[in-house]
């Protein structure tokens, strides 16, 4: 056991000094590049520094960073954390590469150790199946990737970033838009971003939690800033017909996201369809800021930015926070199915507070960081109601009420995990194993903690995010709004009112009784289940929500040489499929047979009669 502890300790230590790597590179920032120039050619040369755009995502990681580690020193497996620290190291590589092979390897080498931990438990064949479709779009992201880097290298006639930004405005508009095609693509691949998001709801929930809240967490961030470098200083400026692609594409990703997390059963593959719908909102403001930028509408796009790398902190907070919670309770209760979980708050009354923060931060609910960052979004999109051209302005209206859908789902989708699972009697039938106060539980405290600061105080990063922003478009005033305020003000108000109706129904002499079911007292087998809580909306959306159907198609290249090809199309279960045909024919079957219902007591009786004289004839 002492054994156990020495490891655990000494990979807490390990991700830790990975933090403060982090750190120590923030403190770099404004320090000239650091190069290694190979002998073989000098288009290989390796260049690292600190860049402007890069300090917000290093501080993600300082972080998101120290709740893993201190939720594995009693949490996961003992040898996680070594792979995790490598993990790390490589994201902060990405985010420091100034040259085409720097960003190159360091971007593969993150790409190489994320597959090591989504194959942790490679002896399940889901793991496997999700690591080969991991792999798959992540090569053919790696490949536009460095397809674009390298004509934009080629064009300019170095591999380093500062000569690619120093030439990126007399990018002939041809090559520009290639650029940007190809870029969208393999950021967008890893991001999780419509339609070549299919790989991340499985590999995200196989992963161990921890790493897994660092894959949702911090990775998907960093396509984030590939996309948000390539669009303002290495292929600057986007034309404004690609910004509004980019633009369409996060708005579909955030609804799509959303609709599924609200629908879907499992707690951790909940949390990766609501990672693609954070990040589509992400990107979607990111569309924004591009097309404000061409425009020449600078302080419009400098909110952009600000908005959408405050909700990528925020995010990256919650997210984590919330699959490290997704872990603690695959611990205790053996399973992450949804329609097995209920009354968790019992057994684990130190994570439920800090799992509700997460669910309220993640449905975007004052005075968490997810409404601060959310309201910055909807407001930089309203402003461009009353300052974008007429074409830009009817996108902006479209997106507003996109992503007001989108939040409207998000809000249910967590409602669901929360309620559902921690709430009401326990279902399983198994016991659930007791929580004690431990580190783990310090670790969420740890993002809880942040995640209410940077709502409650949100210009605390909104401050130093407007410098990074007008480092990226320029340097005009950033209009925030009530921002300072509008968070604190909107859980008061709500709680007053919620007193106030205690205080009336106490003065009236409101009595309470125990829930009950038709007279009967209820049972846990009387309680929503996850299912029937979103079948209400799987019945709306179901000309766009699809179950899953396995098909095999076997290809006989010979009679020695047969080959299988087994995929899935979407991520429904097959039964359900299934059940809902043979329901579909009792329901026909009963339509036809109505016919006998004739409503006359006459006609009832002869039916009375034949039955008996039938049963006679048998009888003998």
């Amino acid at each position: 056991m002492s054994e156990v502890s020495g490891v655990r300790s000494f990979h807490c230590a390990t991700l830790l000094a990975t933090a403060v790597l982090a750190v120590i590179a923030m403190g770099l920032a404004g320090r000239p590049e650091t190069s290694i120039v190979p002998l073989v050619a000098p288009a290989l040369r390796l260049d690292f520094a600190t860049t402007l755009p890069a300090l917000p995502f290093l501080a993600l990681i300082a972080l998101v960073v120290p709740a893993v580690a201190l939720w594995g020193l009693r949490r996961g497996a003992p040898s996680d954390g070594s792979r995790l620290a490598l993990f790390v190291v490589t994201m902060i590589g990405v985010f420091l590469a100034q040259s085409v092979a720097a960003f190159f390897l360091a971007w593969e080498a993150m790409a190489v150790v994320s597959a090591f931990l989504i194959a942790a438990h490679h002896e399940r064949r889901a793991v496997r199946r999700a690591l080969l479709s991991y792999l798959i779009v992540s090569q053919l992201g790696a490949f536009c990737i460095l397809t674009a880097l390298a004509i934009l290298g080629a064009h300019a006639g170095s591999a380093q970033f500062s000569a690619i930004a120093h030439t990126a405005a007399g990018i002939p508009a041809g090559t520009r838009s290639a650029v940007i095609a190809l870029a969208l693509i393999g950021f967008g691949s890893k991001a999780g971003l419509v339609p070549l998001h299919f790989w991340l709801p499985r590999a995200h929930p196989v992963a161990p939690a921890n790493a897994s809240a660092l894959l949702s967490g911090v990775m998907l961030n960093v396509a984030v800033y590939g996309l948000l470098v390539t669009g303002f200083v290495l292929a600057a400026p986007v034309p404004e017909a690609w910004a509004l692609v980019v633009l369409a594409v996060g708005l579909v990703t955030a609804v799509t996201g959303a609709l599924y997390a609200a629908v879907d059963t499992d707690i951790k593959r909940l949390l990766a369809y609501s990672s693609i719908e954070n990040i589509g909102i992400i990107t979607s403001a990111l569309g924004l800021a591009l097309a404000a930028a061409e425009l020449g509408l600078t302080a419009l796009a400098e909110l952009a930015v600000v908005a959408l790398l405050l909700h990528m902190l925020s995010h990256g907070v919650f997210k984590a926070l919330l699959f490290l919670g997704a872990g603690t309770v695959a611990e205790a209760a053996r399973t992450t199915d949804l329609d097995q979980l209920g009354g968790l708050g019992r057994a684990l009354p130190f994570s439920t507070p800090l799992v509700l923060a997460g669910c309220l931060a993640a449905a975007a609910l004052p005075p968490l960081s997810g409404f601060a960052s959310e309201w910055l979004v909807f407001r930089s999109f309203i402003l461009g109601l009353g300052t974008a051209p007429l074409m830009l302005q009817a996108a902006i209206a479209l997106a507003i009420a996109m992503l007001g859908l989108t939040s409207g789902l998000a809000a249910l989708a967590f409602a669901k995990l929360f309620g559902i699972a921690f709430l009401g009697a326990p279902r399983a039938n198994h016991a659930v194993d007791a929580e004690a106060m431990d580190a783990s539980v310090v670790g969420l405290g740890w993002l809880a903690a942040v995640a209410t600061v940077l709502g409650v105080a949100p210009m605390l990063a909104v401050g130093p995010l407007i410098s990074i922003a007008r480092g990226l478009s320029g340097n005009v005033a950033v209009d925030t709004g009530a921002l300072a305020s509008l968070p604190s003000t909107a859980i008061v108000l709500p709680l007053l009112g919620a007193v106030a109706a205690v205080l009336i129904a106490r003065a009236r002499g409101v009595r309470g009784v125990p829930t009950w079911s038709c007279g009967s007292p209820a049972t846990a087998r009387a309680q929503y289940t996850a299912t029937a809580f979103s079948k209400p909306l799987r019945r709306i959306f179901r000309c766009v929500l699809f179950p899953e159907r396995q098909r095999v198609v076997d290809i006989g290249i010979s009679r020695w040489f047969p080959l299988r090809i087994r995929y899935a199309v979407t991520t429904r279960d097959t039964l359900d499929e299934s059940a809902r045909n043979v329901a579909a024919f009792v329901q026909r079957l009963a339509r036809r047979t109505r016919i006998v219902q004739a409503g006359r007591l006459r006609i009832y009786v002869a039916y009375a009669v034949v039955a008996m004289l039938v049963l006679l004839v048998i009888a003998r």
